[in-house]
């Protein structure tokens, strides 16, 4: 991090103004009378002479000022590095979804179905969202997409691992790959997919403590011993487009980021980053899903 002088020097300058302004001051300087009975402080309780007591008195009211002015100052710098981390953070994040961006309206643009290019645009999508999210969590962050292997939804739809990030793929083990994930038997899932039906604007589901959470019900807990999942925090938003008719709505997957901090999403803006990206991939996954669906049905016919 590069230090910016002029803003250390302004908050020099803010501390310094804010330590005059305390109420101790009015006590110590108000009248005459005041300014003299603090100088003499030395004289009346220990026994220092007339000069020797100005002196200290001086010395006593300089050392006040300059501790509450390094509080001060040690208060006002804290809150700058915290809005400069902070802000580098979303900086950084904005950069990395403008890459997404990029490479999703490239693929967008050639208006094929190649399973490569798809993969390589999703790939990177999930690893930039487990970056940003890992630097806002400050702790290891995973991220995937789920989507139906079906046209309509009902409780025993089944519900497939399109992609996950990079570091997280070893996740995709034989055993999770057949396991038949439902929609009944994951919470996140079916909260989602009835905030979306009734048009709610709150559509993300946030637990975190999911380990610790009653009536939670996910697929994937049979697969770890003792039904303990390798994470503790989840965030799961619906693939839907931000301005939703729920008369015509038509969730097309969910974006699913989990932590293994507890307590790990607790600001608005983790959600907010995450419907941006839902509504900029509902298009590309509507299409990818029922090029799949039309495919696979081809194939059953043949």
């Amino acid at each position: 991090m590069t230090f910016n002088f002029s803003e250390i020097t302004s908050i020099l300058s803010r501390s310094f103004k804010l330590s005059l302004k305390w109420t101790v001051w009015k006590f110590f300087l108000s009248s005459v009378g005041s300014v003299g009975g603090t100088l003499l402080i030395g004289e009346k309780f220990l026994g220092l002479k007339f000069q020797t007591s100005l002196i200290f008195g001086v010395v006593l009211l300089l050392f006040i000022f300059l501790v509450r002015w390094g509080l001060i100052f040690v208060k006002e710098s804290l809150k700058y590095f915290h809005e400069v981390y902070t802000n580098s953070i979303y900086g950084n994040a904005i950069i990395l979804l403008n890459e997404c961006s990029a490479s999703l309206n490239e693929y967008r643009k050639k208006n094929t179905h190649d399973d490569t290019e798809f993969l390589k645009a999703m790939i990177l999508l999930c690893n930039n969202l487990k970056i940003i999210f890992t630097d806002i969590v400050k702790d290891e962050c995973a991220v995937s997409i789920k989507v139906p292997i079906a046209s309509e939804w009902n409780n025993e739809t089944l519900v497939m691992n399109l992609v996950r990030d990079s570091e997280h793929s070893s996740r995709d083990t034989i055993a999770y790959t057949e396991t038949k994930h439902t929609l009944l038997g994951n919470t996140a899932f079916t909260f989602c997919l009835n905030k979306v039906s009734s048009n709610n604007t709150s559509k993300a589901y946030v637990n975190n403590s999911v380990n610790n959470s009653r009536n939670y019900d996910n697929t994937s807990m049979a697969l770890h011993t003792d039904q303990i999942l390798p994470y503790n925090s989840e965030l799961v938003f619906p693939i839907v487009p931000t301005n939703l008719d729920h008369q015509k709505h038509n969730c097309v997957g969910f974006i699913c980021i989990d932590s293994i901090k507890e307590n790990a999403f607790d600001t608005k803006y983790e959600i907010e980053i995450v419907k941006g990206v839902a509504d900029a991939i509902y298009d590309i996954i509507k299409a990818r899903n029922q090029f799949k669906l039309s495919e696979h049905g081809e194939k059953q016919q043949a």
